[in-house]
C-alpha cells in the first residue's frame, strides 16, 4: 500500500526533503500559506499542494487537515521549517499520527522551556529569568550585571531580540509589551564566539554531527550589520570534542528520538566555557546544510527524510567525507552581483540570486578555509555588502 506524508512549510523551504520523500516511494503532499502557493515548489514531485490563509491559525489548520484525511491516509506529518515544528506536532497529537509530540517540540521551540530543561539537566546556560513575577525580574537585574538580552520565547535566530543596558529600559520594554510580556525572557548577555552543531539523531544520540563557528553572531549582524560567515571547526580539537559532548547531552535531555538538529552554543570570552543557547529540531538555515553537504557529502535533508520515512527500525548513518567547509553570504547592493573575480579552486558553489552574493568553500585543510574567509570578508564589504532592516533580511 502506498504511504503518504504531509509536509508543512510556511515558506519556500525544504525542497530536498520533498524530492527525497518522493524518491523513497512516498506520496508527498504539501500544506503552505496562500501567499506562498505560487512559489517554485517542485510540483512534479508533489501529489498535491494545499494552502490556508494563516498556517498558524490552529483551528483552521486542524479542520483543513482532518477534512483532507477523510480521503487521504496520512502516515506521517513533518514540519520542515522552524515555525512549522509546532504546527506539525499539534497535528500529530490531534490525529495520533506517530512522531515528535508537543512536549518534545516545546523544547525545540520555546526558549524558556529549553533553558529550564537544560539547566535542570546540569547543562550550562546563560543566567536568565522568565518574564512573569516582577519581583523575580527585579532580583535578577540586581544580581546579574548588564547588558541583558530581552528575547521572545518563540522565534528563529535573533528576530525581535533586543539588548538592554539598564533596569529602566527593561521596565519600559515590558510596559510596551503589555499582555505579551510573558512570551519573553530576560537573559544575561554573554560576549563570545557563537557556534552551531548540526546533527543527525538516531535513538536519542547524534550519529553524525558537524561543529562549526559563526563569524559575526546573528544578533550582532541583525543589529549592527555585517556579513554572514560560518566554518567547520577542526575535527577532534578541544572545542570540537567539548561542543559534541554538550550537544549529545542536550539532545538526550530534550528527548529527541530521531531527526535532525541545529543547536547553537556560545563560548564565553570571560571564562572560556561553552554555554547552550538554543536548539531547533530541523535543518539549519542560511545555507549551512549546503556548506556541510559540499564538505562531507552528507545531505541533512535527505537523512531527515530517510529517518522519518523509514520502513522499519533500522537506520544506517551516513559515511561522511573528511573535508572542511565554509561559507560567506551577504545582501548585495547590485541586482545581480558579479562574482567572476573570485576564482580560488576551493570555491565549490556560487550563489545566483537577486541582491545576494555568496560562496561556499571546501578544502581538506580547515586553515585554508579560514584564510580564504578572512581574505573575502573585506572584499565582500567593498564589492557587495548592503544592509537592510532585520525584518527584511533573509539569507
Amino acid at each position: 500500500m502506498e504511504r503518504s506524508v504531509l509536509c508543512i512549510a510556511g515558506a519556500l523551504f525544504g525542497r530536498p526533503f520533498l524530492l527525497e520523500a518522493k524518491r523513497l516511494g512516498w506520496r508527498v503532499y504539501l500544506l503552505t500559506e496562500e501567499k506562498y502557493l505560487h512559489e517554485a515548489w517542485p510540483r512534479d514531485h508533489l501529489d498535491d499542494i494545499f494552502a490556508v490563509p494563516d498556517l498558524y491559525d490552529e483551528k483552521v489548520v486542524r479542520n483543513v487537515v482532518t477534512y483532507l484525511a477523510r480521503t487521504i491516509r496520512f502516515d506521517r506529518i513533518v514540519g520542515l521549517g522552524e515555525f512549522d515544528i509546532e504546527v506539525a506536532a499539534a497535528l500529530r497529537e490531534h490525529t495520533r499520527i506517530g512522531g515528535m509530540g508537543e512536549t518534545t517540540a516545546r523544547y525545540f521551540r520555546d526558549k524558556l522551556a529549553m533553558r529550564m530543561k537544560a539547566r535542570d539537566e546540569g547543562i550550562r546556560v546563560p543566567d536568565f529569568v522568565r518574564i512573569l513575577y516582577h519581583p523575580d525580574i527585579a532580583e535578577f537585574m540586581e544580581r546579574v550585571e548588564p547588558p541583558w538580552v530581552l528575547k521572545p520565547r518563540m522565534g528563529a535566530s535573533s528576530a525581535k531580540v533586543r539588548k538592554v543596558y539598564h533596569a529602566g529600559e527593561v521596565w519600559e520594554c515590558l510596559e510596551q509589551l503589555g499582555d505579551k510580556q510573558s512570551s519573553y525572557l530576560l537573559e544575561q548577555y554573554v560576549p563570545g564566539d557563537v557556534y552551531h552543531v548540526d546533527s543527525v539523531v538516531w535513538n536519542y544520540k547524534p550519529v553524525f554531527a558537524v561543529a562549526s563557528r559563526y563569524g559575526v553572531p546573528m544578533l550582532d549582524l541583525n543589529t549592527s550589520g555585517g556579513i554572514f560567515t560560518t566554518r567547520m571547526v577542526r575535527r577532534n580539537s578541544d572545542e570540537d570534542r567539548a561542543l559534541k559532548k554538550m550537544n549529545a547531552a542536550v539532545i538526550k535531555a530534550f528527548g529527541l528520538k530521531q531527526g535532525v538538529t541545529h543547536i547553537e552554543y556560545i563560548r564565553s570570552r570571560n571564562d572560556g566555557q561553552f554555554y547552550f543557547l538554543e536548539a531547533g529540531a530541523r535543518v539549519g538555515g542560511a545555507r549551512i546544510p549546503d556548506v556541510i553537504w559540499h564538505a562531507t557529502g552528507v545531505c541533512l535533508w535527505h537523512e531527515w527524510a530517510r529517518l522519518e520515512l523509514r520502513d522499519d527500525d533500522r537506520y544506517a548513518p551516513p559515511k561522511p567525507a573528511r573535508n572542511y567547509g565554509g561559507g560567506i553570504f551577504t545582501l548585495a547592493k547590485q541586482e545581480w552581483p558579479d562574482m567572476s573575480a573570485y576564482t580560488d579552486p576551493e570555491i565549490c558553489w556560487v550563489q545566483r540570486k537577486r541582491h545576494y552574493a555568496g560562496l561556499i568553500l571546501a578544502s581538506p585543510d580547515p586553515d585554508r578555509v579560514e584564510e580564504l574567509l578572512a581574505q573575502y570578508y573585506p572584499r565582500f564589504v567593498q564589492d557587495f555588502m548592503a544592509h537592510v532592516p532585520p525584518d527584511r533580511a533573509k539569507v
